[in-house]
């Protein structure tokens, strides 16, 4: 089961993940994230540096609202992945797709450069 903490730092929404995203927590990150895109919040990063697994419904779910994120002119970062979590991506051809970093203040940074 994962855990979600948010913060809203401006017109970035951050969310802190603990724990796994397996199949009970793939709903907790469903919910998390389209309730960011109901409140209109399309900017997002997500810091993952407590996050031990991910399943690929898991990614799956990122894969699906980084493309509603992006419709929105948005996007989602991704912070602190895991070796097994960037094997994860790599091995469904997903490595591009997202843009990650080491810190959360650089992900953030990142967005405010962008506007």
């Amino acid at each position: 089961m994962v855990a979600i903490d948010r913060m809203d730092k401006g017109a970035v929404t951050v969310l802190r993940l603990r724990g796994d995203i397996d199949e009970c927590g793939v709903e907790a990150l469903r919910t998390a994230l389209y309730d960011c895109l109901a409140e209109h919040r399309f900017n997002v990063v997500l810091n993952m540096r407590d996050v031990c697994y991910i399943s690929c419904m898991g990614i799956g779910v990122l894969v699906e609202r980084l493309r509603k994120f992006q419709a929105f002119h948005g996007d989602m970062k991704l912070v602190a992945l895991n070796v097994y979590a960037e094997r994860m991506f790599r091995m469904a051809g997903l490595s591009g797709m997202f843009d990650t970093y080491d810190t959360e203040a650089r992900a953030v940074s990142m967005f405010r450069k962008a506007a």
